[in-house]
């Protein structure tokens, strides 16, 4: 059973891999057109030959931009508008960090606070700002994703968390705001997410993969997992859901 609205129009950032490039392959194998966005023209046109693929007739929007330029997002909305002629959703996996800001928080780099809270929650912001108008013209949804660290305290994680739990409030102070133009607002707050290059390079890499599959009850959840939901809370199912944080995680907390 489809869980998007016949004809909608998805805008997915970071959709080159990982749970971006799943979210978008499941979208567009329920017949939504999907804009598939990346950094690089590469990497966006790889991802698309990947997506036709699996949906030989997939209705795909190539959409290369720099997520950490405001410029270029501001394009890439006016571009899928443009080729569409419509916006009902847009999910926003691509999240960039800043050197020498995760770990214990002494020996972090204080000058990359500000870029890390830029590159993390005033992008998105501004993605939204740029989205909400077309969003509006029918109702549409945002979703994002953040951490469990902003909502679950553990050491390391004192500037990640503070962000994404920045995050996590403008979800839900927004969704209060748009939710007169019948738009929607959530958030998805993973932990660790099995098969994706993130958890590939770093998590398995710290040695701290197997501790974290040996503590989720649920085990963990990979990428086909988290999909579903990202394309439940974009369908007409949740229509009287917003402002919601949804964990992810396979019991690693709760």
């Amino acid at each position: 059973m489809a869980m998007l609205s016949p004809g909608s129009v998805l805008l997915v950032t970071g959709a080159t891999g990982g749970i971006g490039l799943e979210i978008a392959a499941q979208a567009a194998a329920e017949g939504a057109t999907v804009a598939v966005h990346g950094s690089r023209e590469e990497t966006v046109a790889a991802a698309i030959e990947k997506l036709k693929a699996r949906t030989p007739d997939a209705r795909l929007i190539a959409v290369p931009g720099d997520f950490c330029d405001p410029d270029a997002l501001d394009a890439v909305v006016a571009r899928v508008v443009a080729e569409a002629g419509r916006l009902d959703a847009v999910v926003h996996c691509a999240i960039a960090g800043a050197a020498d800001t995760t770990g214990v928080f002494r020996k972090t780099n204080p000058r990359n606070f500000g870029l890390l809270a830029q590159n993390v929650l005033g992008i998105f912001e501004h993605l939204c700002f740029a989205a909400l108008p077309h969003l509006a013209v029918q109702g549409g949804t945002i979703v994002t994703f953040a951490s469990d660290s902003g909502r679950f305290a553990a050491p390391r994680q004192s500037t990640l968390g503070g962000v994404f739990g920045g995050i996590m409030a403008f979800v839900r102070n927004l969704s209060m705001e748009v939710s007169r133009d019948k738009v929607r607002v959530h958030c998805i707050s993973p932990s660790y997410v099995a098969d994706t290059p993130v958890f590939d390079r770093h998590a398995a890499a710290l040695g701290r993969g197997t501790s974290a599959s040996d503590r989720a009850g649920l085990g963990l959840p990979t990428p086909k997992d988290i999909a579903p939901m990202v394309l439940f809370l974009c369908g007409p199912g949740a229509a009287r859901i917003t402002g919601q944080i949804i964990s992810i995680n396979g019991g690693l907390n709760a």
